[in-house]
């Protein structure tokens, strides 16, 4: 069976190592299938309407401006137009700060094209500036004025209105023609430039539109949900999910382009700070929630430790973000926290699942989306997968539904926590319950009494109280022992319930002391009645190791508000009574107080 069993796993190691295999070379063949030759991506694009727009990154050349100075005049000059090259993989590249020259030619695929308006799309919201030349005939002459714009620029310098960077251009005939763009960034890595028909690509936005309304408005939903919880229970929880959507609804701005074009249309500084700043802000709250709904301090001390650290470096970096000189630095240690502490969190969501807490089996499936489309993303600015125009889109819904996650993951953490209340409610009133029964005889005790007759005190109820004392228990504890006293008092006390309505209270005020309370304005005769049932049962014997026990008893009865307004007036006025009761020889056994009054 072992040897069986170890066959098994290599044949499947094996199976696995060459699906790998065969993954990687079906990799390599498309892209080497896809990749143009470097003949081909020097030749002019011939541009035409297509669907997705006509893609441009193969055919860029580009020039790496160290001085950050190049003029246009200095770059078309011989010198400089040989340095420009054509990279491997032009969706493939780190980001840095730098100014990059771009150069590539267009013409029309049909010269019946030319009354058209083209639009030169580049995916980025964060390239501070973009200059845009051409396009220049073979003559050498310009068609068009420089275009500029970018994020240091106010929004009405965007030639096409568009969040992203774009640059309306004509081509008035099929000869080639040459553009040059200028692009100084801190954070974009690759530009996959497109060529769109302006109409196919207002018509294509449509979606994208649609899509971030969505997010948006579930964004906002979710605001308000973490409001009315934190306005509701003021737990410092649903101030971190709060400000956890906020600062989430402002990043997703600021990567889309919106927090220029709308809010800060004329102010492009405060921007470009949001920019920077609401990534890092937050990772922050994000990182306190999940500190909060794991309770990682319980369940993984290290854990929390850690992430307090991910949260000094996360404040140090939004500080540096503010006033740095380098906020490249700032958004690589904002990426790398942000996947390092899904993945921290993740471990943690791990460890208090594992102990049945249920909301972080909620939270982890909520970061692990995130982190896998964080990481996508993060990854490629790394340069270490190549750029796809949908990852932002992946990114951005993945972070809203991992707050959507989070959302459920807070309510159920608020089942938990209330039905723990109702428990312990629960609880208390057991314990309190306990307090005013006597665990001897399962009555009420002394508390209990008194809780129950202040309460008919209060409404303003008359009441009946008899006072009992058992007559011969003492002989009975010393002859037999206390067990035997026991089983008497409990045997008695069984009898008196059965005797009173459920309206009415047995308690044991201690020894062999007893007292009833008994609801409503009864009559003198029917308190006589029931005195003497009581005798009358305390006269039974009680059957104990085979003997039976027998005990007596005394009862004075007090009336409210005849004898008293009160509870101890009403026990004194009775206890007068009971041992008036006591010392006569003869029946009847028990008297009211107002006899004991009206003889003295």
């Amino acid at each position: 069976m072992r040897h069986t069993a170890a066959g098994g796993t290599c044949a499947w190691r094996r199976l696995c190592l060459g699906v790998l295999l065969w993954l990687g070379l079906a990799a390599w063949a498309v892209a080497q299938a896809v990749a143009p030759s470097a003949a081909e991506r020097l030749e002019p694009v011939a541009i035409r309407p297509q669907a997705g727009g006509l893609p441009l990154a193969w055919h860029l050349q580009v020039l790496d401006d160290t001085s950050r100075s190049l003029t246009l005049e200095e770059v078309r000059q011989p010198a400089w137009q040989s340095r420009f090259t054509l990279p491997d993989n032009p969706l493939l590249g780190r980001e840095a700060d730098r100014v990059l020259w771009f150069k590539f030619q267009l013409r029309l695929a049909d010269p019946i094209d030319a009354p058209q308006e083209w639009l030169l799309l580049v995916p980025s919201v964060s390239t501070h500036e973009m200059r845009f030349y051409g396009p220049i005939a073979p003559d050498g002459h310009a068609l068009a004025e420089p275009v500029v714009t970018g994020m240091r620029h106010p929004w009405r310098t965007r030639p096409a209105s568009s969040e992203q960077m774009a640059w309306r251009f004509h081509l008035p005939d099929a000869q080639p023609y040459t553009v040059y763009v200028r692009a100084e960034s801190t954070f974009a890595r690759i530009y996959d430039m497109r060529v769109w028909r302006t109409a196919d690509y207002l018509e294509s936005t449509q979606d994208k539109r649609m899509f971030d309304g969505i997010s948006y408005g579930i964004l906002i939903g979710l605001l308000v949900y973490g409001l009315v919880l934190l306005l509701v229970f003021g737990e410092p929880i649903y101030v971190y999910y709060l400000l956890s959507c906020l600062c989430a609804l402002g990043a997703i701005a600021g990567f889309n382009g919106h927090l220029l074009r709308y809010p800060f249309a004329n102010w492009p500084a405060a921007a470009g700070v949001s920019y920077t700043l609401m990534p890092a802000l937050w990772a922050i709250c994000k990182l306190q929630f999940g500190r909060q709904l794991l309770n990682l301090r319980q369940f993984a001390p290290w854990l929390d430790r850690l992430v307090v650290g991910l949260l000094v470096a996360l404040g140090v970096a939004a500080v540096y973000g503010l006033f740095g000189r380098h906020p490249l630095l700032t958004f690589n240690l904002v990426q790398a926290s942000v996947v390092l502490a899904s993945a921290v969190l993740l471990v943690g969501a791990i460890v208090a699942g594992r102990r049945r807490y249920w909301p972080a089996v909620l939270y982890c499936v909520g970061v692990a989306l995130l982190l896998l489309a964080v990481g996508a993303i993060v990854f490629a600015a790394w340069g270490w997968l190549s750029w796809r125009p949908g990852q932002m889109n992946l990114t951005q819904g993945a972070l809203v539904l991992e707050l959507v996650v989070f959302a459920v993951a807070a309510a159920s953490r608020l089942r938990l926590v209330l039905r723990s209340e109702q428990a312990l409610a629960a609880h208390n009133l057991e314990l309190i319950d306990a307090l005013r029964t006597d665990p001897l005889t399962s009555v009420a005790s002394r508390a209990g009494l008194e809780v129950q007759a202040n309460r008919w005190l209060r409404e303003g109820r008359p009441f009946a109280v008899l006072l009992l004392d058992l007559d011969g228990f003492k002989a009975v504890n010393d002859r037999h022992g206390h067990a035997a006293g026991d089983a008497v008092l409990a045997a008695l006390a069984g009898r008196l319930r059965e005797s009173v309505r459920d309206s009415d209270l047995v308690a044991r005020l201690g020894g062999d002391e007893f007292a009833l309370l008994v609801a409503g304005d009864p009559q003198r005769d029917a308190l006589t009645g029931l005195a003497q049932r009581l005798l009358a049962q305390a006269a039974l014997p009680v059957e104990w190791e085979g003997q039976g026990l027998r005990v007596g008893m005394s009862i004075g009865i007090a009336r409210r508000p005849q004898n008293g307004d009160s509870l101890d007036a009403l026990l004194r006025a009775a206890d007068r009574a009971m041992y008036h009761s006591k010392q006569q020889s003869h029946a009847p056994g028990f008297n009211f107080a107002d006899d004991i009054a009206a003889a003295a």
